[in-house]
């Protein structure tokens, strides 16, 4: 049922964001299933998989509310509530730019960038039959939207940078309320799926704070209002777009025939545009402007820095060090070019490629067999994964699943017959692998250490349950149709803004310039 998988993907995903989080929080009832959180803290860590090139110091929830009704197909919606949502944010320290901390980001957005091309391995697993052009996860995709309401009242993301001249400067973005509610269905098309989001109090704000000893984001005292309140915009001033209130309307087509019709359109209204800046505002969007740019490079050559050399204190021999940090970021972009070309490279990426195809089948065949993993060869597989690519990574796992499944078509047939049998009786209890996998890794959401509890060899049976679970049953369209479909524009975005004035103005002379 479509329900057990939204259950599992529930638990798996609030145990990774959520700090201190218990199952027992998750209440099951008749008729719905109902999670009620208050005062949340973020997990931090949950997020390196984004490589962000901001530090996430603070992330809280005054208030989390779900309900997923049981009655998921054609019935209630899932209601999905958050209040008094705040993020801060801040330049990464020098020693977040270490090769340890860089190299724990790299890992945990190649272990999300891996999740995703194995959920993509099970899409297309799950409509390797389908010869109309249907995709799995679009499907579930649109599924999920169809029946989801969502409300978020208080939302803050800021931004502080405290800078040498002692003041603190803030970027902030803060709406007072988004809502997700489906549209009314009249005049809709079979399998079309429209919703409205409206956003209200949107605004975009720059301000300086001379007092730079108080900072206003890492306050922990105060309740889930003192968070989101954290940075009031006294003057008007401080503005860089003045709020103002968005309406999105999104409409997705899921119907068997598309015929000309756009499968992702969005619509976006918004009725007056104010933007105002000054000359101060200006010089700190360039100061951040080249922070990002700086991260770029500093995310790649970074783990070089002589961070125990400052050049503020230039010690004894800073120059060699330096040099040498010059030297060996533009020599490892050489060396990476270089080396494969080289026959050592080839020869170890076929050794690693037999080490690696078989621990991956040894882990195959401990999951199919419902057996725990060593951990000596989850730490192994982790290296191998750390020091190889991604693409790489996909070929071996491709290659230990091929072999993993000639050797099971080469087994007895009666021996198959009670292995299945076994398996089928230890299944009957619990979700099947691609359900477990889906709860605990996909995308990488809060880390994905618990992914690779995913077989990767997904089963006829295991592709019945999924259709039965999300009444996905794609139909045989005839050629004709399939080449339509291909030839479909996947997008449309219409933008309409009754009004917009921007104004660049001096802190310093009176008469602004206004343009209109």
């Amino acid at each position: 049922m479509l329900e057990r998988v939204v259950h599992q993907v529930l638990l798996g995903y609030l145990g990774r964001y959520v700090k201190d989080f218990s199952r027992d929080q998750v209440k099951v009832t008749l008729w719905n299933i109902e999670v009620e959180l208050k005062d949340i803290d973020l997990i931090l860590e949950a997020f390196d998989y984004l490589q962000l090139p901001f530090a996430l110091k603070q992330g809280r929830v005054g208030r989390l509310s779900i309900k997923v009704p049981w009655s998921l197909i054609g019935g209630e919606p899932i209601l999905i509530a958050l209040e008094n949502v705040f993020f801060s944010v801040s330049p990464r320290d020098d020693h977040e730019w270490r090769m340890d901390a860089i190299e724990t980001r790299e890992l945990a957005g190649k272990k999300a960038k891996l999740a995703a091309a194995e959920l993509a391995k099970l899409s297309r697993r799950v409509c390797a039959d389908n010869k109309g052009g249907w995709s799995f996860i679009p499907f579930v995709t649109t599924k999920v939207l169809e029946n989801i309401q969502v409300s978020i009242r208080n939302f803050h993301v800021l931004y502080s940078d405290l800078q040498s001249n002692s003041e603190q400067v803030s970027f902030g973005l803060r709406f007072s309320s988004l809502t997700m509610l489906k549209q009314n269905s009249v005049g809709l098309r079979m399998g079309q799926v429209s919703k409205v989001v409206e956003v209200e109090g949107l605004e975009i704000y720059c301000s300086i704070c001379k007092d730079a000893a108080k900072d206003l984001s890492l306050s922990n005292t105060g309740g889930s209002e003192s968070w989101f309140n954290s940075h009031r915009v006294g003057d008007k001033s401080e503005h860089i777009v003045e709020p103002f209130n968005v309406s999105l309307s999104l409409l997705v087509n899921r119907s068997e025939k598309l015929n000309d019709l756009l499968q992702y359109s969005i619509s976006a209204k918004m009725t007056c545009l104010v933007v105002s800046l000054n000359e101060i505002q200006l010089q700190q969007i360039l100061v951040l402007s080249d922070y990002l740019s700086t991260s770029q490079l500093r995310e790649k050559y970074g783990r070089y820095r002589p961070w125990s050399s400052p050049l503020s204190r230039k010690e004894d021999g800073w120059q060699r060090l330096w040099w040498h940090y010059a030297q060996e970021s533009i020599l490892s972009d050489v060396r990476e070019k270089l080396k494969k070309t080289s026959w050592r490279y080839l020869g170890q990426r076929l050794s690693n490629r037999r080490k690696y195809v078989n621990l991956y089948k040894t882990k195959l065949e401990l999951l199919r067999q419902d057996q725990p993993i060593d951990e000596s060869l989850i730490r192994d597989l982790e290296q191998m994964e750390k020091e190889s690519d991604i693409d790489d990574i996909l070929s071996y796992r491709t290659a230990a699943e091929h072999e993993l499944q000639e050797v099971l078509l080469k087994s007895s047939t009666a021996n198959f017959s009670v292995e299945k049998s076994r398996l089928d009786g230890q299944s009957s209890g619990k979700s099947r692998g691609w359900l477990n996998w889906l709860s605990r890794g996909m995308l990488g959401a809060g880390g994905t250490d618990d992914s690779s509890q995913f077989s990767g060899v997904v089963s006829d049976e295991d592709v019945q349950d999924i259709y039965e679970a999300t009444k996905f049953y794609p139909p045989v369209l005839s050629g004709i149709d399939a080449d339509t479909n291909d030839k479909i524009y996947s997008r449309a975005i219409e933008f309409s803004i009754d009004e917009i004035s921007a104004t660049i103005w001096s802190m310093y002379v009176s008469l602004p310039l206004s343009l209109f």
